[in-house]
């Protein structure tokens, strides 16, 4: 992909100088060091049990949370946000909604992207907006209206139901694994819903609509709605803290269940599942994946035969340098496709875990990766790539080198690139592991 070199010197330097400072190689795989997800909850127009609808956030130990009320909670959702807080969760119900400026300052920050999750009776938040039930994918109707000359009633809402919930998307990250559940609360009817969003959820209680809880995409951010949550009963269930807690988390671009098991792609004995394009020899010996140039320094591609959208990718790897690699993903041909580069590169200075998005007009790199001093060159290193919607993160052996939007490509084939040229005639890249899971 890359030709110009580092020399062998230069690197040597800037990692002694960085080890002179106190900073020490890593020493191959290490944990992500996540940081906790910044919550803003904002409430307003519509009483609740503030003690025990606290608590249930509290005991979600990977956030960190914040509370506003509307109306001034309005002049907080501008794009600027996105810099400072991970999710929004709203729990309100404001009927006089925003002013016209603060509609176009939210739909801003949705379309730079931001986690959304919508909770309860903030279905009927925001009547006179219509694009408010678009951005939620639905809208509990407070009042009659008419529709092509059709009268439509309002929506109704029930107390103290008792209501069985089925889980009807046991795929999607957020439900995978959970059971179907009965919960005490407060149901609604007749609202409107979209019918393009993804239902995870639902009911067949006769007082209310069966889809309760929906997944949607709105301008780059990730959307949960559930319609469950009125009081304690729903706040202590343990299934509603656990679809509340994951669809925060996958909101954010993480992980929804960190336990969730992973899918290897790679089975340590052959290249079932890999198809290879160019020149470049893959094999696979002692457990190891191992790619070199082929004859005349020729260059290649090994990519999987299935293809992927959103997920998490760990890749365990070692080199034998002077090298130029990459973890390929989502990869639909050499001009739309993403690279976690692994490599060594000279001007603009850029370093393993730094992202290359080929045919970009603004250089090579949608960002870099400069710190040396958590590469071990000599040994095993780690990368993780996440990839959920436009936003691309970047571990290397657990610390985080990229956290950027791009829309390159949404899905694709994952593979590993060996590049030509006489520099990296004894090049190797060697790969231990390879899993993935969806987010």
């Amino acid at each position: 992909m890359l030709t110009s070199m580092l020399t062998r010197r230069t690197l040597l330097l800037l990692i002694v100088f960085q080890m002179c400072l106190g900073v020490t190689l890593a020493q191959g795989a290490a944990a992500v060091k996540e940081d906790q997800l910044q919550v803003l909850v904002i409430t307003g127009g519509h009483d609740y049990d503030v003690p025990q609808f606290n608590a249930m956030f509290a005991a979600i130990p990977d956030i960190a949370v914040e509370y506003a009320t509307f109306p001034d909670a309005a002049a907080r959702l501008t794009p600027e946000l996105a810099d400072k807080v991970d999710v929004i969760v709203l729990y309100d119900m404001w009927v006089p909604g925003f002013t016209p400026e603060q509609q176009q300052a939210f739909v801003a920050l949705l379309n730079r992207g931001i986690g959304l999750v919508a909770l309860h009776h903030t279905l009927g938040g925001h009547p006179e907006w219509p694009e408010y039930g678009k951005i939620i994918g639905g809208h509990y109707r407070v009042a009659p209206r008419t529709v092509d000359g059709q009268t439509v009633p309002a929506s109704e809402f029930y107390h103290d139901m008792d209501i069985q919930v089925r889980v009807a998307d046991t795929d999607h990250p957020i439900t995978r694994g959970l059971q179907d559940f009965q919960i005490h609360d407060e149901t609604y009817k007749n609202y409107d819903t979209d019918p393009n969003v993804r239902v995870l959820l639902t009911t067949d209680h006769p007082q209310s609509d069966p889809e309760i809880c929906w997944v949607k995409q709105y301008g780059r951010s990730r959307v949960v709605y559930l319609e469950l949550g009125h009081d304690r009963h729903a706040y202590e269930h343990p299934s509603y803290r656990t679809v509340l807690a994951r669809s925060i988390r996958w909101t954010a671009g993480r992980p929804a269940d960190p336990d969730a098991p992973t899918t290897a792609l790679f089975n340590g004995r052959d290249l079932t599942g890999w198809t290879a394009e160019g020149q470049a020899v893959w094999e696979v010996k002692d457990g190891m994946l191992i790619g070199r140039q082929g004859a005349g320094n020729t260059p290649g591609d090994l990519f999987t035969t299935d293809t992927y959208d959103d997920f998490e990718l760990t890749v365990t790897y070692r080199v034998v340098w002077p090298a130029n690699s990459g973890v390929w993903y989502r990869y639909q041909s050499g001009e739309k496709a993403y690279q976690a580069d692994i490599l060594e590169y000279e001007n603009p200075f850029a370093l393993s875990g730094s992202l290359y998005r080929p045919g970009g007009t603004g250089g090579p790199f949608e960002a870099v990766n400069t710190d040396a001093s958590i590469i071990d060159r000599e040994g095993w290193n780690t990368m993780v790539i996440r990839a959920a919607g436009s936003r691309q993160v970047i571990f290397l052996n657990g610390k985080k080198v990229v956290d950027v939007r791009a829309d390159v490509s949404d899905s694709g084939r994952i593979g590993f690139q060996v590049h030509p040229g006489d520099e990296f005639a004894t090049m190797q890249i060697v790969v231990r592991e390879i899993t993935i899971r969806p987010l």
